[in-house]
């Protein structure tokens, strides 16, 4: 059996979220062909559409032709939808309300048609602007987070996540995960030794795949409320000691309960939350661009017991303090 793969084509859209899944199930038909020879059905078909049937302008200024409208769309089994390039997060949400527009009703008329949906880095903003993600899982590029949750707050975003799938609605996060994602669908479609064999080929790693590695704490604070910005940076200039929180709002002349709300306000975290954030992305520098030991680096950041941090670095970064320097050390 052939399955039928339609790549909806848009105006600014990432060229790789295009080419690159393609590529994917290609290798998944070579893989077929030598299993079963020459004369095999192909896994995979593809073609590709716009809204009207024209060609589309990617990010990259490329001109691409399509295979036909939308509307052509329907009885396909996936329908791959690329992210959109952008600057800003607002940009993406305005995108994926000028596109839900036209193309809301055909989306959610396909979802109620079983055709698995699989959208891209920041193309899961349209699915969401859909109402297609209300109260599933989904995931998208980590740096558009902000924007996600303030738009979609019925969405169960779930950020670390590489790939999700939740009826039929597949995710992916930043621009190369559609690599694990188009893998994730070989998978689902023809079985784990086909993905195995695509995997393998195209060097991906795919045991616990997560995006929280690459995450870092946003620090920005140069339009944050005054008491919250003064306790950042002494937080920040302090890792190493024992932190009060009760004493650092008693010194910043606050009540504790006032404290905690205004940090909330501002940072979207508690105070201990975002302290144990600072002392992770610290850790992660020191990490990346010293030899220090495990140990010293856990007394910088103001951990006692070396045991319990690994036990926390990894909770929050998915990999081990040891596998996190292996893969990013300069």
């Amino acid at each position: 059996m052939t399955y039928t793969v339609a790549i909806f084509a848009y105006d600014g859209c990432f060229i790789s979220g295009i080419s690159g899944p393609l590529d994917v199930y290609n290798i998944a038909n070579t893989h077929n062909r030598v299993l079963n020879g020459e004369g095999c059905t192909p896994l995979f078909s593809w073609k590709l559409y716009s809204q009207d049937g024209k060609p589309v302008r990617t990010s990259a200024g490329l001109l691409i032709p399509v295979d036909g409208n939308m509307n052509e769309v329907h009885g396909s089994d996936i329908c791959i939808i690329p992210g959109v390039d952008h600057v800003y997060g607002s940009e993406v949400v305005d995108c994926a309300r000028e596109l839900n527009k036209s193309i809301g009703p055909w989306l959610r008329q396909l979802h109620q048609e079983n055709t698995t949906l699989a959208a891209n880095c920041s193309g899961a903003f349209i699915l969401a602007e859909a109402g297609l993600l209300d109260r599933k899982e989904a995931t998208t590029s980590w740096w558009l987070a902000h924007h996600f949750k303030n738009n979609y707050p019925a969405v169960k975003l779930k950020l670390n996540k590489l790939v999700t799938e939740d009826e039929n609605l597949f995710c992916s996060g930043a621009v190369t995960s559609y690599l694990h994602q188009s893998i994730s669908i070989i998978e689902k479609y023809t079985g784990i030794e086909i993905a195995n064999m695509c995997a393998k080929t195209l060097l991906l790693h795919t045991q616990e795949a997560s995006q929280a590695p690459y995450i870092p704490l946003s620090t920005r604070i140069d339009k944050m409320d005054d008491v919250v910005h003064q306790a950042i940076v002494w937080m920040s200039d302090n890792l190493n000691q024992d932190i009060n929180l009760d004493q650092l709002a008693s010194h910043l002349a606050v009540s504790p309960r006032t404290f905690i709300r205004r940090f909330n306000q501002s940072t979207g975290k508690p105070p201990k939350q975002y302290l144990q954030k600072l002392r992770i992305n610290e850790a992660k520098r020191l990490l990346e661009n010293s030899d220090l030991s495990i140990d010293d680096i856990t007394n910088r950041v103001g951990y006692a017991d070396v045991s319990s941090f690994r036990r926390l670095f990894k909770r929050e970064v998915d990999l081990s303090p040891t596998e996190y320097r292996k893969h990013f050390s300069a």
